[in-house]
């Protein structure tokens, strides 16, 4: 009996120590802070389109590291003309140069990084390098044969942009500033400008774009993207809502008219009615509370069908969507495999960052991505929807089947939250089911759908109500007739 007490005890305090020493290793990590900002898709998402979230040509950071032995080859050669242009420095600085940065990168990934240091650093030196000396020759046009092939910058371009593909910025930015005999004079102040500079005009295709992000803390490449690409419109672009000036008027307009009425008019009641009487009366009691916002809009046939009209935007910004006076105004987007992979990633990276419930600065991430695919899968339900805003010149489907096209709507924002109180295109939403809910407006869209399609209808209900007054003029002339004779 006492060798087996012994044995329990032995078990427990092995356990306690075990215990203890992940504890330990709990609070060491909460010490020095916890920051992940590369995460995994859950892989009830992944499933569906595996290919969406994994890279095609290069991996970037460890979670495909090794995936394509043949791009290693490439990174070596990078890596080697890299070498090249660090005057007086060698691989040995580089090395020790990011070794100061490896606790700190390794607490950049949700998922806990199994490789030895050796690897890690190995990693780092590799993917930055490569990241940086790719973007050099492309910027100044000096041939590679991989620039010869036409879908290799396309494809890599795409992987940069991959939610699981990435390393920290701050890897890229230190080996970028070990750089010197490249950059004028000038550009030699502020490397990190050159750096950002380089990646925005690559990520955009070579378009010319801002960079008002130098000074901000950019976690990665796809943070990078989102900065420069997923911004709503401002406050000064937004279409004036004249109802809103109309309701906010109507309570100061009764008012004064109330109180001319009281002071003028004797016969006034001394009491007003109930809310249950004028309940009982027909007449509808305003809600006090405020008004929810809606979680979705109806489907682009069904919002034709209740008199909104679908115009295409002129807009660089495919965010930009206004809705004014029953027109819907959308900027025109394709949707091909890249797009799709380029939403989706995105939207998760919103998801994973965006905190809703910090307090800090500049730890709420916006989701005006999350914002537009709940308003893009709201107007995609059937086939019937597809073709609508296609021929509106709004939506160019470019995958296989418009069912494709309709699934990809519906399962973009499968799983995600959105503060739907607070999103960009809040407003857009109320107005737009209240002018769906209104009675007047789908019965005018219906009087125009039945009876003005085409010119032949048009002149058919004309000259209905022509006859209908003159047959109720014939009526009322052959009564008062009889009332003059009799």
């Amino acid at each position: 009996m006492a060798v087996r007490n012994d044995s329990i005890v032995d078990i427990q305090n092995i356990l306690a120590d075990e215990f203890r020493q992940k504890l330990g290793e709990l609070a060491a990590g909460q010490e020095e802070g916890e920051n992940f900002t590369i995460f995994r898709v859950p892989d009830h998402i992944r499933q569906k389109n595996k290919q969406l979230y994994e890279p095609r040509m290069v991996s970037i950071g460890p979670y495909y590291h090794g995936k394509f032995q043949a791009m290693e080859r490439y990174k070596l050669r990078y890596l080697k003309d890299y070498l090249s242009r660090i005057n007086g420095k060698d691989i040995d600085h580089c090395i020790s140069e990011l070794r100061v940065l490896e606790s700190q990168a390794r607490r950049f990934y949700f998922e806990e990084v199994n490789l030895q240091s050796k690897e890690f650093l190995q990693m780092m030196l590799l993917d930055g390098c490569f990241i940086i000396e790719f973007l050099m020759k492309w910027n100044s046009g000096i041939p590679d044969e991989m620039f010869a092939v036409g879908w290799v910058l396309p494809t890599i371009r795409n992987d940069l942009l991959l939610l699981e593909n990435q390393i920290p910025f701050f890897v890229i930015r230190k080996l970028f500033s070990l750089i010197s005999s490249d950059l004028t004079p000038s550009e030699e102040n502020n490397p990190r400008k050159t750096l950002v500079a380089m990646l925005q005009k690559y990520l955009s295709e070579g378009k010319k774009t801002e960079h008002p992000f130098i000074w901000v803390d950019i976690k990665h490449i796809l943070h990078l993207y989102h900065l420069c690409h997923v911004t709503p419109p401002s406050a000064n672009e937004l279409p004036t809502k004249s109802f809103h000036i109309k309701e906010c008027l109507n309570p100061i307009l009764k008012l004064s008219f109330r109180r001319k009425q009281i002071s003028t008019d004797e016969r006034a009641p001394k009491t007003i009615l109930s809310a249950t009487e004028l309940q009982e009366a027909g007449r509808r009691i305003p809600n006090s509370t405020n008004e929810r916002a809606p979680r979705k809009i109806q489907s682009a046939t069904e919002l034709q069908e209740a008199g909104i009209t679908f115009k295409k935007k002129i807009s660089e910004n495919f965010l930009d969507i206004k809705f004014q006076n029953g027109i819907l105004e959308i900027p025109f987007v394709p949707i091909e495999d890249t797009r799709r992979s380029r939403l989706l990633n995105l939207v998760y990276f919103e998801q994973c960052n965006a905190n809703p419930y910090s307090q800090e600065q500049n730890a709420n991430l916006r989701m005006d991505l999350t914002s537009y695919a709940c308003f893009m899968g709201s107007l995609f339900k059937t086939t019937r929807d597809v073709t609508l805003l296609h021929k509106m010149g709004i939506i160019d489907n470019l995958l296989a089947t418009d069912e494709e096209l309709v699934s990809f709507f519906n399962w973009l924002t499968e799983g995600s939250y959105l503060d739907y109180e607070a999103h960009y295109l809040k407003d857009l939403f109320i107005d737009v089911n209240r002018y769906y809910n209104s009675d007047w407006h789908k019965w005018r869209a219906r009087l125009k759908r039945d009876y003005f399609a085409n010119p032949w209808l048009t002149i058919s209900f004309i000259a209905a109500c022509f006859l209908l007054v003159l047959a109720i003029l014939q009526t009322v002339y052959t009564v008062l007739s009889f009332y003059q004779k009799k």
